[in-house]
């Protein structure tokens, strides 16, 4: 079974004691005291909390201070002292209350490599491994290791560090890790992906795991509303973040499988790209020919919609503007721009397609009937404008996808960006006098309540969501 560990890393050995107190009635299982997160290293120990198995940690370069700190750590109750695997103190003390460890800060390695590592450090301890996860290859290294790991039958502690090795916190239990380290407030994280002791024990054995996967994944605002979608309905649920490079597309339907993935967001680059990689397609998905959820059943078959005509749908109505006869433009010709297509003809626009690319937008309007316009051929005859380009959001150029000159005070324009919520072009928009203008907010809340419920079978709490995305309903 693993063991929910708080990490205590006070600057005093009260603020120690206060932590330890608080963790354990938040249902702390298990203690790590960061001896070298102290102001002063302590003479007395007793401040150790024993009631729970403690493992003791002090990084420091200075041998001689730390063999003493060990041996009064273990004198005074200490369960476990943790030692690293470069250290001339791994082999000075008994092997059943050492925990050896190996950090990895810059990447996860291959399974065998991982393997090796263990087979070194277990010669010492308890082998703990903590390796950078930075997308779905190096999740299925950890898991294929821990799989080994996991028939000798030894206690062992295997990490997947960052955000993109959150997924492997969260099934702890399913890797086979002795410990999960977590931590008492997420400003006081030790390492990146690490969570909440409050959130662990919420969570127990065996949550509904979900996630958004794109490239990059900086920008999104998803883990925070889909929590808060899953707090509000009383679920034990998380959402967390894989980045995927396009490379590693193919590894996607393993990964979700073997961590149990019940469902997934796809964003920028990938709508389009998942689609071979999937077990089927929903009719929305199809029509669309772009996937922004993944669907995973209980036989393991990934199954890809499209909840983003919901959100484009929602984005409409908070224009006021009925499509029907209406000249729209999209920028765009990726997988919003083609969710914007079949959501726009369906209402029965006339719709034109522009992209910095225009053989792109000629592909994308052959397919919808849509009239391809190259960008200098614009001009201000459009009822309306929709940016389904990440030109704008946060992390991305900071540009306007199209001529100001367009845009008129019978304009109505949709930007599809939510980060930041006024964009460049909402701004230049406004500026112009356009008849109304809006950001990507309503057409992100509806998509992942559409999302939520096909994964939790409940309805999301949109209110919650609207919150935790940092405005108010």
């Amino acid at each position: 079974m693993t063991l929910i560990c708080a990490v205590i890393a006070a600057d005093t050995q009260g603020a120690a004691k206060v932590a330890a107190a608080q963790a354990l009635m938040c249902g702390a299982e298990a203690f790590e005291v960061r001896i070298d997160a102290l102001l002063a290293v302590p003479e007395d120990l007793s401040f150790l909390p024993i009631a729970k198995p403690v493992i003791v940690t002090f990084r420091s370069e200075m041998d001689g201070e730390r063999r003493e700190i060990f041996a009064a750590a273990l004198d005074a109750g200490a369960t476990y002292v943790d030692i690293e695997s470069s250290s001339v103190l791994r082999d000075r003390f008994p092997r059943d209350r050492v925990i050896c460890s190996y950090h990895d800060f810059g990447r996860t390695p291959a399974m065998q490599e991982i393997l090796s590592i263990f087979q070194d450090l277990s010669a010492s301890g308890i082998p703990k491994a903590a390796f950078m996860v930075r997308g779905p290859a190096d999740l299925w290294e950890i898991w294929k290791s821990a799989l080994v790991l996991k028939q000798s039958g030894e206690p062992f502690i295997l990490i997947g560090m960052g955000v993109a090795g959150e997924i492997t916190r969260i099934r702890a239990t399913d890797i086979g890790s002795m410990v999960t380290y977590c931590t008492m407030r997420p400003e006081d994280a030790s390492a990146l992906g690490q969570i909440t002791v409050v959130e662990a024990v919420r969570l127990g054995l065996d949550p509904l795991a979900t996630a958004i996967i794109g490239w990059p994944l900086e920008h999104t605002r998803s883990p925070q509303i889909h929590n808060a979608a899953f707090l509000a309905a009383g679920i034990r649920g998380r959402y967390v973040r894989i980045p995927v490079p396009e490379h590693e597309l193919p590894l996607v339907p393993a990964v979700f499988r073997c961590y149990r993935i019940a469902g997934a967001n796809v964003t920028i680059p990938h709508k389009q790209a998942i689609i071979p990689h999937l077990s089927k397609l929903s009719p929305k998905a199809h029509a669309a020919g772009t996937v922004n959820t993944i669907c995973v059943g209980t036989d393991g078959t990934l199954t890809g919609t499209n909840t983003d005509l919901v959100g484009i749908a929602a984005a409409l109505a908070a224009l006021g503007n009925d499509p029907a006869g209406k000249r729209a433009l999209i920028v765009g010709a990726g997988g919003a721009a083609r969710a914007a297509a079949a959501c726009l003809i369906s209402a029965g626009a006339k719709l034109f397609v522009t992209n910095r690319t225009t053989e792109k937008a000629a592909v994308l309007a052959a397919e919808f009937g849509a009239v391809a316009v190259p960008l200098d051929a614009l001009r201000p005859e459009y009822d309306l404008v929709i940016n389904a380009t990440p030109a704008g959001m946060s992390g991305f150029s900071a540009e306007i996808p199209v001529p100001v000159s367009i845009l008129s005070p019978d304009t109505a324009v949709f930007d599809m960006v939510y980060e930041p919520e006024t964009t460049p072009l909402l701004s230049a928009s406004r500026s112009a006098g356009v008849r109304v203008a809006v950001g990507g907010k309503s057409m992100l809340i509806e998509q992942a309540a559409a999302s939520f419920a096909l994964w939790a079978r409940k309805d999301a709490d949109r209110t919650a969501m609207t919150k935790a995305f940092g405005g108010q309903p």
